[in-house]
């Protein structure tokens, strides 16, 4: 090959210099430089997306803890707690017992369901006192009879 090169005249050798520097251009720009400035400007979209949803992910999180949380633990006896609450709704508890794990046995008949299911509700947001065992049925005047177990923040 040097002896190819040798044996041309000295303006082949500068042409064949200037076609070499201009396909080791192209290589480069074409093989190198543009893939790499293609890649880093993905890499820019994805950080900026990326970042975007962080941000959005970071606002609804403090739109999260800023919301008022129910009451947990306010009640220190649950068994206070339903009987108060039911007599503040109007409920009838035809049983009320202590519950030997810690909480209370309550039933409750004939009540409508659009008082004991606000009751249940209250109970839990209010006081931290939620159902560990809960029966309720519907009898034919549309009523219901409840038997249910209390517990505090389980």
């Amino acid at each position: 090959m040097r002896a190819w090169f040798e044996s041309k005249t000295p303006r082949e050798k500068v042409l064949l210099a200037v076609m070499a520097a201009a396909l080791l251009a192209f290589a480069l720009w074409f093989g190198l430089f543009r893939p790499l400035a293609q890649a880093r400007a993905g890499a820019e979209r994805r950080f900026e997306l990326a970042a975007r949803e962080a941000a959005a992910v970071q606002a609804a999180s403090a739109r999260l803890k800023s919301l008022p949380r129910p009451a947990q633990g306010r009640a220190a006896d649950p068994a206070r707690a339903v009987s108060e609450t039911a007599a503040a709704e109007g409920l009838n508890l035809s049983r009320v017992e202590p519950d030997p794990a810690g909480g209370v046995q309550v039933a409750v008949n004939a009540v409508a369901p659009m008082r004991l299911f606000p009751w249940l509700a209250s109970l839990q947001a209010d006081h931290g006192v939620t159902p560990r065992h809960l029966t309720v049925i519907k009898d034919e005047q549309g009523t219901l009879s409840v038997d249910a177990t209390f517990g505090g923040g389980d």
